[in-house]
């Protein structure tokens, strides 16, 4: 059996991860570095749309038959894309790693779509970016990056414009797919109640896969300050605060102050957010913290959602003052202090977190 942890680099490139956790499920995640800030120009949503078309039939698998695999082995699939990433993770009953993971790679293997399932699911995402779009919550979002980053690949939104979408063809997808999902680009994780012989077999699954072909690598933009408005016909406001960040490499000595600023600005009803957004002012219903980490650069956004949008002066002003209180460590009293201490060890016990996010994040490093 595992110890704790183990990781290495198979035959051609692939890193890869075993953590053992006692649980009735285990976990794989599988993460390609070709996330939207790689994708070529005037694509945009090439990188979004790829992770969709990896549920699709292609040359092995027939339309579906992943999701079903999953399911079927009593667990469910999940995928997502950031800037830099393309993640694929699955939830599953321990003894049905081997039927997973096989479907998994044939999966990210294939290097042919099937055209009419492409441009079915091609109109699915191009409806979902338009959803994005016309959505104030999702919007609000979309503005906080471009008023920090441009027209730069950390300023465009990940999942792309209509327009960009509604260009991509099916041999755009086979060819941007072939790229990223190229071993030395990529990494394994597996997660749960598995033996190391178990894993080993896994990683030697994916030690079959074949190197792809080049990637344009991004410039690293300059952070900019910017202030955007936009009237719409809507009865509240929505608002967003960014501080630019450094790059990851310039974070990881402040990454653990920062989990707990976002943590004292967000989490539950004695969060500061709260306290000076809503409680002591009924500026706005909603809040959060959207913290976006890359090798080029990072934010930290303050979002507020359904505000009363006859004091967007006061709501900003409230903003700024809960982003600098978090800052400063938050509110002087020792109760405030200890408890806020008591509820992140709460929220993040050990129970509470999932198997198919340990293998999330370590598929992530």
């Amino acid at each position: 059996m595992l110890e704790d942890l183990e990781h290495g680099v198979a035959s051609n490139g692939l890193r890869y991860g075993f953590y053992r956790v006692e649980s009735e499920s285990a976990a794989i995640c599988i993460a390609a570095r070709g996330g939207s800030s790689f994708e070529p120009s005037g694509k945009y949503g090439i990188a979004h749309l790829t992770e969709h078309m990896i549920f699709r039939g292609n040359e092995y698998l027939e339309d579906g038959e992943l999701d079903r695999a999953v399911e079927l082995s009593g667990g469910e699939a999940n995928a997502y894309t950031t800037r830099e990433l393309i993640l694929l993770c699955a939830e599953f009953v321990s003894d049905s790693l081997a039927r997973v993971a096989e479907k998994l790679f044939l999966a990210v293997s294939a290097r042919r779509l099937v055209e009419g399932e492409f441009e079915r699911e091609r109109a699915v995402v191009e409806a979902e970016v338009k959803g994005l779009i016309s959505s104030p919550e999702s919007r609000i979002y979309r503005l906080a990056h471009a008023s920090t980053w441009g027209d730069s690949h950390l300023g465009r939104p990940i999942e792309g414009y209509p327009e960009t979408v509604a260009n991509i063809s099916k041999a755009d997808v086979e060819e941007y797919k072939a790229s990223v999902f190229s071993p030395e680009r990529m990494s394994l994780a597996i997660v749960g109640r598995i033996s190391r012989l178990e894993a080993l077999r896994v990683v030697k699954l994916f030690s079959q896969l074949e190197p792809g072909g080049k990637v344009r690598e991004p410039e690293t933009p300059e952070p900019r300050t910017t202030f955007l408005r936009e009237e719409r016909g809507i009865e509240a406001a929505y608002a967003a605060l960014t501080l630019p960040l450094p790059p990851r490499s310039g974070l990881a000595n402040v990454l653990a102050r920062l989990r707990g600023v976002v943590f004292n600005l967000e989490a539950g009803a004695t969060s500061i957010l709260f306290k000076e957004v809503r409680e002591e002012r009924g500026l706005a219903y909603g809040f959060n913290v959207d913290v976006h980490i890359t090798s080029w650069g990072s934010s930290m956004s303050l979002i507020v959602l359904e505000g009363n949008r006859d004091r967007v002066g006061e709501l900003f002003d409230a903003m700024t003052r809960s982003l600098e209180r978090a800052l400063s460590g938050g509110y002087p009293e020792s109760e405030w202090r200890e408890g806020r201490r008591r509820l992140y060890r709460f929220y993040t016990r050990r129970e509470a977190i999932s198997n198919m996010e340990r293998a999330d994040a370590l598929s992530a490093v």
